[in-house]
């Protein structure tokens, strides 16, 4: 008989986890070699816990009468992010094969899983940093989210965008390429902006405060490409001569 827990069944969503799991694997049986136990673990990230079975750290505890109920037990410790896929088949000295292994009541996940303990990392620049009287920009800016994490879905990306005096928030175009996703904001409507993003990962770990590096005004800007003939002269003629008796204002 094989029974297995898991000491962590608290999924962010699904299946993904952001800490270690632990499984531990209890067989019950008399005649017990470690080496006919077949654990099978795959990983795509390709780094797979301490299996054959016969390298486990196997504790005995002596049963009664005839022994049937003696058990072995030993765990194994998924500490590696990727996504991994478990299985177990087990075959005693009198060649009796165990039907199946049985998972404990509260167990998630049991057979397929992800640990991704990385935080997604998150930079953005911009295209246009010339910028006058700290952060007015005669020219459209177009901002690039650059973010780094294997375990990503676009609606965890948490944008904070603000648009005033006629500014108005632009679409955003998303293009993804394995762990990297990048976002592409244009401003090309003149007005106050605010811009931010964070975001959480599949397995609830957060990316924390973007990295803008050399941008100016990254987070606070304004965008004015146009120039109005805003300045009129009253209170005087153009070629007029003025006496001395005559107010110019």
């Amino acid at each position: 008989q094989i029974d297995i827990s898991y000491n962590n069944n608290n999924p962010d969503s699904g299946s993904y986890y952001n800490a270690d799991r632990t499984a531990t694997v209890t067989i019950t049986e008399r005649n017990f070699d470690a080496k006919d136990v077949v654990i099978t673990i795959t990983n795509t990230d390709n780094v797979i816990p301490d299996i054959p079975a016969e390298l486990l750290d196997w504790k005995e505890v002596v049963g009664t009468g005839n022994k049937d109920n003696t058990t072995y037990t030993a765990t194994i410790v998924y500490s590696a992010d990727g996504d991994y896929t478990f299985d177990i088949a087990y075959t005693d000295e009198a060649e009796n094969v165990c039907p199946g292994a049985n998972y404990a009541a509260n167990t998630q996940n049991a057979t397929e899983f992800t640990i991704d303990k990385t935080n997604p990392v998150i930079r953005v620049s911009y295209n246009n940093n010339d910028a006058a009287n700290g952060n007015y920009f005669d020219a459209i800016r177009t901002a690039t989210i650059t973010i780094t994490e294997h375990n990503f879905v676009e609606n965890r990306v948490v944008f904070t965008r603000n648009a005033a005096r006629g500014g108005t928030n632009p679409n955003i175009a998303w293009t993804h390429n394995g762990d990297t996703h990048i976002a592409t904001i244009s401003y090309t409507t003149d007005g106050d902006y605010t811009f931010d993003v964070t975001m959480t990962d599949m397995a609830g770990n957060n990316s924390g405060a973007a990295n803008y590096g050399n941008s100016v005004a990254g987070k606070d800007f304004v965008v004015d490409t146009t120039f109005e003939d805003m300045i009129t002269i009253g209170g005087i003629e153009n070629g007029k001569a003025y006496g001395y008796s005559d107010d110019v204002i």
